[in-house]
């Protein structure tokens, strides 16, 4: 029953554009349950503005499936995703990381909107750690 209630949630959050109406539900949606509700509500009125189209189109998803298999390995490809992911499950983030052939990484005690939310450090930090074993950087 809670996979229900997730997926209803989250349609009625993203395709429905509830988040917008609703500090709450943007909270929940996009950040973690630390972030100061001004800052969400800055960040709510911005995605708001930001385009009146859905989010998603479950049509041409659907017209886009299945998905061509992964690359042949020539490109490295870091699959991160987050704990507190209300969009992206642990299960979603393994999926991806499987399709890449890539060992998933999930950042601990913080939401979907990573590069926004309150602990955005870790996030940063993880993806500064694996951009220095690509290519470390000259003294």
């Amino acid at each position: 029953m809670k996979f229900y209630s997730s997926c209803y949630q989250v349609t009625l959050s993203l395709a429905a554009k509830a988040y917008a109406n609703s500090l709450p539900l943007c909270k929940e949606t996009f950040f973690s349950s630390q972030m100061d509700d001004e800052l969400v509500l800055r960040y709510q009125n911005l995605m708001k503005e930001s385009s009146k189209l859905p989010l998603f189109d479950l049509r041409k998803l659907n017209a886009s499936l299945p998905v061509p298999s992964a690359t042949d390995g020539t490109l490295e490809i870091l699959v991160m995703g987050a704990s507190n992911d209300f969009i992206v499950d642990a299960e979603g983030l393994s999926e991806t990381a499987r399709f890449y052939n890539v060992q998933p990484v999930c950042v601990k005690g913080v939401a979907h909107d990573m590069m926004l939310d309150c602990s955005w450090e870790k996030g940063a930090a993880i993806i500064l750690s694996w951009l220095d074993k690509l290519a470390p950087r000259s003294a």
